[in-house]
């Protein structure tokens, strides 16, 4: 059974029940205020009665007449024959004795629809006794007819109350009907779809805060799928960057242990599963640096840019003058706040990929600055650019513009994209801007919160 079903027939039952004990209740009362005024009605009258048939008798007995039973019988009748015409019935007894009417009580009223009333005459006629009745059968009558039009009105009421509450039910539970078709569809898939709804009641309260969990479902959703996305190509890619160096090591392995060769080739052959060990080794460092970036909490302090870029020239320096490249370092700002190995990191990264970019005799340049309150450090080359496409793609992992150079240098693609987890780690915003064949320029921006103020 649905809810509004339960509702129609809840609210349905509970007013004709609440209609029908109010209407009873009321009948009832009527019925017992009438009851009661017929009552009084009736007492008056035989009092009134009581006292004309005494003030009668004591007429007779001041003429010095004897109340004989005919005597009493003809004072008896005249008064019974008089109020017979008005609907009211009288009986006299005398001891007990009834003497009025004389047909054995047979007066033509019914005692079930009559009010019978019994009272004595004041003294000295204490021993007669006057009964009183009189018919209600219109009453009873008017009970009946009431009872009949409560019952049609019952019949009446009944099904145009059910109409209206079906008809003001199904509009109060229209939201509700919104709200399962909408949940229907967002489970079958489609998160786009909200509740339009524009009331300020309850119900618009509850679609209000639907959308926003909708939105909110959709959202993680998106994030989910994305994230899928990325885990399945960079699965892709690193079964791909795997293949190629186990095959070739595998080959010059079984070369090395099944032929009779010279030493110029074993040196040849053992240089390359070398040279492919350490690119394994460089992918493993590097794959384990962006695990540990997302599982641990970083920790900022203070960091001195001179520091920092005399840490990041020692590492580097060797690399810098084997490929003959320049560097150069400006600085106008003292320090930032941050992580410092972290930060070594990420410069280290890029002046490597500006290394691999870069011809001998170029330069690099390696800044920081203030930019519009944040701090500002780039890592700045002359080298060989990418396209706008290259640079769209840049931060993805195992990502590289130039496959054969990156596989030269050993370099599996994960560099820039360890340099945008350690912006992400430190709440920063990066920028890439490369002009093909005129050179790259990345550059973190750390939030102003985590910037040390300037000297002036």
């Amino acid at each position: 059974m649905r809810f509004w079903h339960k509702i129609l027939l809840a609210v349905l039952a509970l007013f004709i029940a609440a209609l029908d004990i109010s209407v009873i209740m009321v009948m009832k009362k009527s019925w017992q205020l009438n009851m009661d005024s017929e009552t009084k009605r009736a007492a008056s009258e035989q009092l009134l009665i009581a006292n004309n048939i005494y003030e009668n008798l004591d007429s007779i007995l001041a003429r010095g007449i004897t109340l004989t039973p005919v005597l009493l019988l003809s004072v008896a009748e005249s008064y019974g024959e008089h109020y017979r015409t008005q609907g009211i019935g009288l009986e006299l007894r005398k001891n007990g004795r009834l003497i009025y009417p004389n047909t054995g009580g047979k007066d033509g009223m019914q005692d079930e629809h009559t009010i019978r009333l019994s009272m004595p005459l004041p003294a000295p006629h204490q021993h007669l006794e006057l009964t009183y009745k009189r018919d209600i059968s219109g009453l009873y009558a008017q009970q009946q007819e009431l009872n009949r039009f409560f019952v049609m009105i019952n019949w009446i009421v009944g099904p145009v109350l059910a109409l209206l509450l079906y008809l003001l039910i199904r509009q109060l539970t229209k939201p509700l009907k919104l709200l399962s078709e909408t949940t229907k569809t967002i489970a079958e898939g489609d998160y786009s779809k909200r509740v339009e709804l524009q009331s300020r009641d309850e119900f618009g309260e509850l679609a209000f805060n639907f959308n926003r969990m909708a939105s909110v479902v959709e959202q993680r959703m998106t994030d989910l799928s994305d994230m899928a996305e990325d885990k399945q190509r960079m699965v892709d890619n690193l079964a791909h960057e795997l293949r190629t160096p186990l095959t070739s090591m595998q080959g010059f392995a079984e070369f090395l242990t099944s032929a009779n060769i010279g030493q110029e080739e074993q040196i040849k052959a053992g240089r390359y599963i070398w040279s492919e060990t350490v690119r394994l080794k460089n992918l493993a460092f590097k794959l384990l640096d962006l695990s540990v970036l997302r599982h641990l909490p970083l920790v900022q302090s203070e960091v001195e840019v001179s520091g920092l870029f005399e840490a990041v020239v020692q590492t580097e320096q060797q690399k810098l003058t084997e490929n003959g490249i320049l560097l150069q370092i400006d600085s106008s700002i003292p320090s930032v706040w941050g992580e410092a190995d972290l930060l070594a990191s990420f410069l280290v990264n890029l002046i490597e990929n500006a290394i691999h970019a870069s011809k001998p005799g170029c330069q690099i340049r390696l800044l920081a600055y203030n930019q519009n309150g944040e701090a500002v450090l780039e890592v700045r080359d002359s080298g060989s650019g990418m396209t706008a496409e290259q640079s769209k793609r840049a931060f993805e992992p195992f990502y590289r513009a130039d496959p054969a150079r990156s596989r030269t240098y050993g370099n599996a693609g994960l560099g820039l994209s360890l340099c945008r987890q350690i912006a992400e780690a430190h709440q920063a915003r990066v920028e890439l801007q490369s002009v093909l064949g005129e050179g790259t320029s990345i550059r973190i921006f750390l939030q102003l919160h985590n910037n040390c103020p300037p000297t002036p």
